[in-house]
């Protein structure tokens, strides 16, 4: 049956009288809301059956209502198609309101893509009705099938007038990449996608995406990589881009985005990397190594791969040895340009002119796998062409890198592009009523985004004051004029283009007038389209920029050289004039003894300063021609700083610094490495330091151990911080570049080449490092860098005789106290620390009243009002001789030696503070100083045997966890662990019979508490499982605490820091049985 209602569409329904007032109010509602071209109503009894078909929905998916309704039989659900249909879940379907998406069947069987907008009403007889607006979107349909293709979702934003989001649409695609249904576990909402991001990340993706919608220029992207909580639970990694529409004014209308899962290309890139990483640290990639005599056609090994042996072993000269590997190594593309490369008669030449390094690289077979290897023929001996040196190294997990890394950059050239084209597909157009004078904006939703009130002559006022056309003598307001448009469009078919820009030529345009409605042979109305091609021009403007700036670089390369020479010339004559002048003086004096020894000191300085300089070029002669390697030998980082302070010392007091040195949690110490390019990088950064800061500043050496993912290597932070002049910003971008230096006022007394910043990040970059700087004008600079060492496999474990001894540590400075603290609880030592050597006096006489002396007290020389030298004097009034004194200082300590002693000081420890030296000074006075403690418990407990025991520890925190394990490993009983209550129910409930005899169970957790889980295992079926022991293993330590344990069902309580002795009873009681 037809219904004609006030709607500009018609209605077929089965019952007309059903469909009243407030059902077409709500019809208009959805289609205001939706933008849609049609509407359905219906009922929510089982299959969703079918009231009502708009027309116009009709139409649009070439159905009559007879083959719509015999089609679906009726019922909604049979409409719509594909995955997404969760929605129409009884229960779900009754809670959805507002928009949302789909797919439904045409006619024939195609399936279109459809935007929804469901709200409720009531028909006639007060029954509950739904209703829906449909918008058909074959341009969303388009999308769906390239994002499937590239296994990526869309989303849009909807922006106000003043650029604030208030519109959120997730698509299905995006719901179903982090594991959601519909709206209602995943509502459209920004908090529903914000909320989810990790919280490493949410602050910098909030961040980007507000600058990017706030930015009127469009110069800022919203393309970034970020990680997402999926709906069941672990983050992954994603990538996102995005554009924006935007309004003539530039404030945001809409952002249109694509996100895509790279959780399996991220893994697998980090994966290479540490892989890369390692194999760079821990192996020689060189597979062989020998000379070659050219002239004699002879070749003697030093170094070859086993896998190669063969070729050596066959061969009695240089020739059939190449012609052997040619031939049962060389892929066959590459045999033919190995065998020319190693020809001697062209080696012979090339060495002897310019040349001292050839390369080539090629692939061969070896132990049946494809390996790239780069040969490599280096001049054997300067001047000698004769001789020649030959590394075959293996380079298949660099090449593999760097295509890894193309390929990345291309992937992402690629999505920037296709989502700056999905974008252009949604732009918004206008409805230009000529007749009438007015005009409307739309999108391709159908959505109008807003009416203005003034006239198509206001909006051309509007568009002419903020843009202009390409060609400079046709006026934009005339262009565009209705009288203009019917001139151009004279039939249905015509199209009218131009191109325009903004007056500031920041965005550039294609304008498209098309005919849209015609009063007999007059045009009436036109459709305006506008497509931004500024992105196309912008790439035209800065491939010719990008000449010039490459035009620039090249005079700047040739000015920082050319200023190199000059200021080389300038450094170096400098020293040799004093050479020269003082070498002359002495020899005038040769018979004043005095005078010639102050002239041969000064020469020693001017030559070493020179000496330097030559080093530095030559180190970047090395680096550049890549001949720079590093050597790996067993060192000490005690003895590393040592040697940076004691070479550093001499400049740092002459300019009466404040130096300060920090070592915090050090736990390896011998390493593996290249001490002397290591010590290169830090003499270099601290004599910058040195340099750069004005006489009497503070400079702040430390040296920290990072945690890392290789047991075999240690990560070690080292900085360096300054209150010196600081770096621009522009300087800070090049000073890692060969030749350069600040263009100061402040810096022109200071000598130098320019190469030693370049010199030491080549360094740290060969050692697998980085380093990075954070500087400020007249603020400072640190200097951070971040170097991965390899462990020595020898190196001694702590003594068990300084395990549990109280030491109390005192110094003015908390850092320092908590460092050293730290480094004993390390080691074992039950340390504590004061700031002043009153409270340390006052807390060696209360342990000595309760003869429960400190086995040593750990003293800062420089404290106020009570030095170290004057707390030692008190100390030993108030204890006696039985307790060890040491004085910690930065200074040299045989000044105050002789008072110290005197005072009652036992030993010495110089800063910074290693936990070897302090591990090797305690240790000289452990005789017989150790007091009762928790060890004596911890050796009771490992006595106890409850080998083929079994028990469940549920405890949330990874460390309690880890320790627990630990100690309860100890008595031989298996642990097996879960990590929150909800966990440990399952395993009880799964568990064979009389699998587990104990259950230790911590109360604070997430999805279920301690106290519920017990509740839940009580509550088993199984009698056996029921009943099992559990007790409370928690921080939650008072009496209402215990109370609340037994109220759960719980056996016991132990309190955590844990009792020793009461765990070992409630072990005894449950495990003996």
């Amino acid at each position: 049956m037809k219904f004609n209602n006030r709607l500009t569409d018609e209605i077929y329904t089965s019952d007309t009288e059903k469909l009243g007032e407030n059902v077409l109010q709500v019809m208009q509602n959805t289609i205001h809301q939706n933008g849609g071209i049609g509407t359905m109503t219906g009922y929510y009894d089982a299959g969703l059956p079918i009231l009502s078909v708009s027309e116009l929905l009709l139409h649009n998916l070439n159905h009559s209502y007879a083959s719509l309704m015999e089609q679906t039989k009726g019922s909604l659900k049979n409409l719509f198609y594909g995955e997404n249909v969760s929605f129409l879940e009884p229960e779900r379907f009754r809670q959805i309101r507002g928009a949302g998406e789909g797919q439904i069947l045409t006619a024939d069987g195609t399936p279109a893509y459809v935007r929804l907008y469901k709200e409720d009403t009531v028909d006639t007889d007060g029954r509950p009705l739904w209703v829906l607006s449909v918008q058909v979107n074959w341009a969303y349909e388009d999308l769906a099938l390239v994002n499937e293709s590239i296994h990526s979702a869309p989303w849009t934003f909807e922006c106000d007038e003043t650029g604030r989001i208030v519109r959120v649409s997730w698509s299905h695609a995006f719901r179903q990449i982090l594991g959601y249904h519909d709206a209602l576990d995943f509502p459209n909402q920004l908090d529903a996608w914000s909320e989810l991001l990790h919280p490493e990340d949410k602050d910098r993706v909030m961040t980007l995406l507000l600058e990017t919608v706030a930015d009127k220029t469009n110069t800022t992207k919203f393309s970034m990589e970020y990680r997402l909580k999926l709906q069941n639970g672990p983050y992954q990694w994603f990538r996102t881009s995005a554009e924006v529409i935007r309004r003539l004014d530039g404030t945001a209308s809409r952002v249109t985005g694509i996100i895509r899962n790279i959780e399996e290309e991220k893994q697998s890139r980090m994966q290479a990397q540490r892989a890369a990483a390692f194999h760079r640290a821990f192996t020689n990639a060189n597979l062989c190594e020998y000379y070659v005599n050219l002239e004699q056609n002879t070749f003697d090994a030093f170094k070859v791969e086993a896998s190669l042996m063969t070729a050596f072993e066959q061969s009695q000269t240089w020739d059939e040895l190449i012609k052997f590997f040619v031939d049962n190594y060389v892929v066959e593309q590459d045999k033919q340009k190995v065998t020319d490369f190693y020809d001697r008669a062209y080696i012979t030449e090339k060495l002897k002119g310019l040349e001292t390094e050839l390369r080539q690289e090629c692939r061969i077979v070896l132990n049946g796998e494809e390996r790239w290897v780069s040969n490599v023929v280096m001049r054997g001996e300067i001047g000698d062409s004769d001789y020649a040196m030959i590394f075959l190294r293996d380079i298949t997990e660099s090449k593999a890198e760097t295509a890894q890394r193309m390929q990345m950059a291309s992937d992402n050239a690629s999505m920037e592009l296709l989502i700056q084209s999905m974008v252009r597909l949604l732009d918004r157009f206008v409805v230009c009523d000529l007749e009438n004078d007015r005009y409307r904006f739309y999108n391709l939703q159908g959505e109008m985004i807003y009416a203005p009130t003034g006239t198509y002559h206001d909006f051309v006022e509007q568009v002419a004051a903020k843009y202009k056309t390409l060609e400079s003598l046709d006026a934009l307001d005339a262009i565009i004029s209705p009288g203009n448009i019917r001139r151009n469009l004279q039939c249905e078919n015509d199209i009218y283009k131009f191109e325009y820009c903004s007056l500031d030529e920041n965005t550039y345009k294609i304008a498209s007038f098309i005919p849209l409605e015609w009063d007999g042979t007059k045009l009436v109305k036109v459709l305006l389209a506008s497509m931004d091609v500024s992105q196309e021009k912008k790439a035209e403007i800065e491939s010719h920029k990008a000449l010039k700036d490459a035009y620039r670089a090249a005079e700047n390369a040739s000015r920082a050289k050319t200023d190199f020479l000059s200021n080389m010339s300038h450094d170096i004559r400098t020293p040799m004039n004093a050479i020269v002048g003082l070498t002359a003086i002495a020899g005038a004096n040769i018979e004043n003894q005095d005078k010639v020894v102050e002239c041969l000191g000064k020469i020693t300085k001017a030559s070493r300063h020179l000496l330097g300089l030559i080093n530095e070029v030559l180190d970047m002669a090395r680096i550049e021609s890549g001949r720079m390697s590093l050597a790996e030998e067993d060192f000490s980082l005690p003895e590393l700083v040592d040697n940076l302070l004691t070479l550093t010392k001499p400049a740092i007091d002459e300019h009466h610094h404040q130096l300060e040195v920090h070592v915090e949690h050090i736990e390896h110490e011998a390493v593996c490495g290249d001490s002397l390019r290591i010590q290169q990088v830090f003499v270099n950064l601290m004599s910058n330091a040195i340099k750069y800061t004005p006489d009497g500043g503070s400079i702040t050496f430390s040296i920290k151990e990072k945690p890392n993912g290789f047991s075999e290597l240690g990560c070690y932070e080292f900085s360096i911080a300054d209150n010196g002049i600081g770096m621009t910003p522009e300087f800070q971008k090049i000073m890692f570049e060969p030749f350069s230096r600040a263009d100061d006022h402040r810096t022109t007394k200071v000598q130098g080449t320019g190469l030693g910043m370049a010199i030491a990040r080549n360094i740290v970059n060969l050692m697998n490092g980085d380093i990075q700087v954070e500087s400020a004008p007249n603020k400072g600079t640190k200097i951070t860098v971040t170097v991965y060492l390899k462990l020595q496999e020898d190196e001694k474990e702590q003594e068990k005789e300084l395990f549990d001894l109280p030491v109390l540590v005192v110094d003015d400075d908390q850092t320092c106290c908590e460092s050293t603290v730290d480094t004993l609880r390390e080691i074992g030592i039950a340390g504590e620390w004061v700031l002043t050597g009153k409270g340390a006096v006052e807390r060696c006489a209360a342990r000595h009243k309760t003869g429960r002396d400190y086995f040593a007290v750990i003293l800062d020389w420089k404290m106020p009002e009570m030095d170290g030298i004057a707390t030692a004097r008190r100390i030993r009034e108030c204890v006696g001789e039985d307790v060890t004194i040491i004085i910690l200082t930065s200074f040299e300590f045989s000044e105050i030696e002789e008072e110290a002693r005197a005072a009652g000081v036992d030993a010495f420890i110089a800063k910074p503070l290693f936990r070897s030296r302090l591990t090797a000074t305690l240790r000289q006075f452990t005789s017989g100083k150790k007091e009762k403690n928790a060890r004596n418990y911890l050796e009771d407990f490992a006595k106890t045997d409850y080998t083929g025991k079994r028990l469940l520890l549920v405890e949330d925190n990874d460390l309690n966890r880890e320790i627990a394990t630990e100690i309860l490993g100890m008595t031989g009983v298996t642990v097996e662990t879960a990590e929150n209550g909800k966990i440990a129910v399952e395993k009880v409930a799964a568990a064979p019979e009389n699998w587990y005899s104990l259950v230790l169970m911590d109360i604070q957790m997430p999805n279920l508490d301690g106290y519920e889980a017990t509740r839940q295992i009580r509550a088993l079926p199984d009698a056996e499982k029921a009943n099992i022991p559990i007790f409370a293993m928690t921080a939650n330590a008072f009496e209402e605490d215990r109370q609340n344990a037994l109220e759960a069902g719980m056996n016991g309580h132990i309190a955590k820091p844990l009792d020793v002795p009461h765990l070992l009873r409630v072990l005894a009681d449950a495990l003996k049985k």
